[in-house]
């Protein structure tokens, strides 16, 4: 039973995630997601432009590095999953921490004035 709610659950949040095709977090509040601009990222890296890739988000790079042994340990070694998953989790957080103190509000990590919580504030003030 448990299984087939989370598999529910993740069909949701992806049918979720394909209707709105935009990033909750940057809809909300106007800052850019840890994962904005992947997309772009591995267009780039599929044209063999790893600078540019590298540019739009660095992140590809661990993600595509840590696909093989989450993979790998999927099935076999759930608690190698878990520290894998954490170890990628952290380091990719790290990226997104200090593109966002180096980088933001530039491109390509734009803040967006037409936000929610902007528009919030404007109508308490």
């Amino acid at each position: 039973m448990k299984k087939r709610v989370s598999d529910f659950l993740l069909i949701a949040l992806l049918l979720l995630a394909l209707w709105m095709w935009e990033c909750p977090l940057e809809t909300f509040f106007g800052i850019p997601c840890p994962g904005c601009m992947m997309t772009t990222a591995f267009y780039y890296l599929i044209q063999l432009d790893v600078e540019a890739a590298f540019y739009f988000n660095p992140a590809i790079f661990l993600l595509i590095f840590m696909a093989v042994p989450l993979a790998v340990s999927y099935k076999k070694n759930r608690r190698l999953l878990k520290y894998l998953t954490t170890i990628t989790f952290i380091v990719w957080m790290g990226i997104y921490g200090y593109r966002m103190m180096t980088i933001f509000p530039e491109f390509p990590m734009p803040y967006v004035e037409d936000n929610v919580f902007a528009h919030l504030m404007n109508l308490i003030k």
